[in-house]
């Protein structure tokens, strides 16, 4: 597995894959949206530390890249997608980033933070939006797959 991002408070990774625990992650149309987002929640009130945009290139080479996943770890993800979790998504931010895409990441460990990054989000219209908790990846905001 690559070297991943040191700007997760927490482990990013769940049996091999990309898994931001404790972060909302946003996608957007373009970079400028996606930092125009990470803007209107620091003005908000959200600490510069507790948010980030990113291109959909980054996400995808640096942050989703198994490139030099071992035996183990290759097993351990053809499980998780068999069984439609974090690989159907990492599908769908592929998709984002092939066509320009971006991402914004906010760290939201309560519901409350949660709802409070998630009220300025939706004002700004992202394409998705999704919470990695430490059991489970919460919707909040998804389209039909032809949307993606």
């Amino acid at each position: 597995m690559k070297a991943h991002w040191d700007f997760f408070k927490e482990s990013d990774t769940s049996f091999g894959m990309f898994y931001p625990r404790h972060y909302i992650v946003a996608g957007f149309d373009n970079l400028d949206h996606a930092e125009a987002t990470e803007a209107a929640l620091v003005e908000h009130g959200i600490a510069p530390d507790e948010v980030r945009a990113a291109s959909g290139s980054f996400v995808v080479n640096r942050l989703e890249s198994v490139d030099d996943a071992g035996l183990f770890e290759r097993f351990k993800m053809h499980l998780a997608k068999s069984i439609g979790t974090e690989a159907g998504y990492i599908d769908d931010d592929l998709k984002l980033a092939r066509r320009g895409g971006a991402f914004l990441f906010a760290h939201a460990p309560t519901d409350d933070d949660c709802q409070r990054i998630m009220a300025v989000i939706k004002r700004h219209h992202p394409i998705f939006a999704r919470r990695y908790l430490p059991l489970a990846i919460e919707r909040l905001i998804y389209p039909a797959q032809t949307m993606i």
